[in-house]
């Protein structure tokens, strides 16, 4: 028996599936509209990292915006976890983006994990907590990272969304009537 423990343990280490961890989640808390705020330890990829992931949302059927580009006194600044919860700035965050929930990102200095918190625009609450980590080593891209909250932020949609295939025979591949 011991002999098999040490291969095992060996192969489970070089594993290089994606290790995502759900920390805390609201089961009946569902989005359509989500705002994200600056990514911290991103090392000037910020606004990269956060492009990146409001396209990825949207193909989840998520309308998203960067806090960082919207239209709002908070355009630019780097909002806190802490500091978002309070009322007047979750006011200026749903007016400005019509957010339903407020997505914050923060990377290990060395890119080696990242941590995934999504607040309720309208109470301040925690929705979603997680930890995700690289296939490899570390974080490689700011692609790579918005893929990993991408993951993470799939449970918050409204509609869930599967991407398919279309082909151009393909009956099924029409607009459905309401």
């Amino acid at each position: 028996m011991r002999r098999l423990l040490l291969p095992v343990i060996l192969l489970a280490g070089c594993s290089t599936a994606e290790r995502d961890d759900a920390l805390s989640r609201s089961p009946s808390f569902r989005a359509r509209t989500v705002a994200v705020a600056a990514t911290r330890g991103s090392r000037g990829k910020g606004v990269e990292i956060s492009r990146a992931l409001v396209s990825r949302l949207e193909g989840l059927g998520l309308t998203a915006s960067a806090l960082e580009e919207s239209d709002s006194v908070l355009a630019g600044s780097a909002l806190s976890l802490e500091a978002a919860r309070s009322p007047r700035l979750l006011d200026e965050i749903r007016r400005a983006t019509g957010a339903d929930a407020i997505v914050f990102l923060s990377l290990d200095p060395n890119w080696r994990s990242l941590e995934i918190a999504a607040l309720d625009a309208r109470t301040g609450d925690a929705v979603l907590r997680s930890v995700a980590h690289p296939r490899g080593e570390a974080f490689s891209a700011p692609a790579e990272i918005a893929d990993a909250a991408a993951r993470a932020l799939a449970t918050l949609a409204a509609e869930r969304r599967t991407p398919k295939a279309s082909r151009p025979d393909d009956p099924t591949d029409e607009i459905p009537l309401p």
